[in-house]
């Protein structure tokens, strides 16, 4: 009962997507779109793909971009209206509803200075982020960077076990909240790399599976 509850109160009430996340990773979510704004320069042309509530593009304005904020769920984008009306930043974010596959569909080539994402590309296959990666290195300029956060497989046995254990105790709870299971990445740099970028940083958390990746684009 308890359960249900939970995933109705998140289905029906976007708003309150961004607490659950909030209280899922301990926190550890607020930390790290700090971070990845904090990578943002003023006038840059930003693309949050899997924007969801906002509220990471909203942090890169305040840095002083211009945001576009894609995703493919109404619901989750009318309350990015909603976030960007009560932030007065309407007019630095535009909202493009579809999915992060389709980006050479919208997005010219050298055409953005940085891509965020935080927390979406765990839901897709290797296939897909490989494909996902070429296009996000297609449509930057030169110079231009990738800020990539999600959760990632450990990289030694014994954290492993570990991460394994939790992960099987997080898995009802996540879903339940959220209505959707977090699927950890196995070698998110090597896949971002594999795209044609050059990895500058991999940034950790303690006590957390979560994994930062600034991937540069050449600027020949």
């Amino acid at each position: 009962m308890l359960m249900y509850s939970w995933m109705v109160w998140v289905e029906h009430a976007p708003e309150r997507y961004d607490v659950s996340v909030k209280l899922l990773t301990g926190g550890k979510i607020d930390q790290i779109k700090t971070e990845i704004a904090s990578r943002i320069s003023p006038s840059d042309e930003v693309l949050d793909i899997g924007c969801g509530t906002g509220s990471l593009g909203i942090k890169c304005i305040e840095r002083g971009a211009r945001v576009c904020g894609m995703d493919i769920s109404e619901s989750m984008l009318k309350e990015c209206r909603k976030n960007l009306e009560r932030s007065g930043h309407g007019d630095q974010f535009t909202i493009l509803k579809d999915s992060v596959t389709n980006l050479k569909k919208h997005f010219e080539p050298a055409s953005l200075d940085v891509i965020v994402s935080t927390m979406v590309v765990g839901e897709l296959s290797r296939h897909y982020l490989e494909h996902i990666f070429r296009e996000c290195h297609d449509i930057l300029k030169p110079g231009g960077k990738v800020l990539i956060s999600d959760e990632v497989w450990p990289e030694t046995p014994v954290a492993r076990v570990l991460f394994q254990i939790v992960m099987g105790l997080m898995w009802v709870p996540q879903f339940a909240i959220l209505r959707r299971a977090f699927f950890p990445i196995k070698d998110l740099k090597g896949i971002i790399a594999g795209a044609g970028f050059e990895i500058i940083e991999k940034k950790t958390w303690p006590m957390s599976s979560f994994q930062l990746i600034e991937g540069r684009k050449s600027s020949v």
